[in-house]
């Protein structure tokens, strides 16, 4: 009961007033106690879905532009929405402007939701209880940050069970490379919460080397699992704090996470 009653106090500071800042009062206290911050990415590290993003993509480009068979042959890992949107465009010979861009993002998220169903997946081993061991950690604040939109992030955590772990998303709208959205994350953060970046120790947890360069832009320490495409010695060459195959062994994941430094 004190750890949900924690969880949701953090949550009401993490949200905007509406002049988009937030209205800490005297529950800043509350900051004083969360000095680590977990960034994980979604795709690859948390769930698969099956192709579930590539093929609603597929479906929005078809639906919205009138393409009878939408090219989306890239490789999405370790991208962001945003700069995937405009790409995927390009390759089916569409213009890239902000306005295409907007009606495919628009039909696509509302197409996702219909593809997961259709194509399911699954939660990757070791993920629940390795976030449950979390959730129960008052030092540790949860987070999402992920090349995926903020609302197809949300719909994939949805579908998966496993919105209730995070208290905030941070997504790929707006930034076509990781390292930009990453500063992104950091800038948002410490302005919503009325901090600096030096009073926190932030981890980026991901699968793939761009989730390592983009925790090492911002001075945040990472820890890579082999579970997405990219094998240990890849990952490895980006220098990552620790590498797990997955997150089947809790205990040796969560002293990843809660070690000192």
């Amino acid at each position: 009961m004190e750890q949900s009653k924690h969880f949701e106090q953090v949550y009401r500071l993490l949200q905007p007033r509406n002049d988009g800042h937030l209205l800490l009062g005297n529950q800043s206290s509350t900051l004083t106690r969360i000095m680590r911050i977990l960034l994980f990415d979604i795709d690859g590290t948390l769930l698969l879905t099956n192709g579930g993003g590539s093929g609603a993509l597929k479906k929005a480009v078809e639906a919205e532009f009138g393409i009878a068979e939408a090219r989306t042959d890239l490789n999405f890992s370790g991208r962001t929405d945003r700069s995937l949107l405009s790409e995927i465009l390009e390759i089916n010979q569409l213009e890239s402007s902000e306005e295409n861009v907007r009606r495919l993002r628009d039909c696509y998220i509302h197409l996702l939701p219909l593809v997961l169903r259709e194509r399911g997946g699954r939660v990757l081993p070791g993920v629940v209880p390795l976030l449950g061991e979390v959730q129960q950690r008052h030092e540790l604040l949860c987070m999402v940050m992920t090349g995926n939109l903020r609302e197809t992030a949300t719909h994939k955590l949805d579908f998966f069970g496993l919105s209730p772990y995070f208290v905030e998303v941070f997504g790929g709208d707006h930034d076509h490379c990781r390292n930009e959205l990453a500063r992104r994350t950091v800038t948002s953060l410490c302005e919503r919460l009325g901090t600096t970046a030096d009073q926190h120790e932030i981890i980026v947890i991901g699968d793939t080397p761009a989730d390592i360069r983009c925790g090492h832009a911002v001075g945040a320490r990472v820890v890579a699992v082999c579970t997405g495409r990219y094998r240990r010695v890849e990952l490895a060459a980006e220098h990552p704090m620790a590498i797990h195959e997955d997150f089947s062994d809790v205990e040796s994941v969560l002293r990843s996470l809660v070690d000192p430094w």
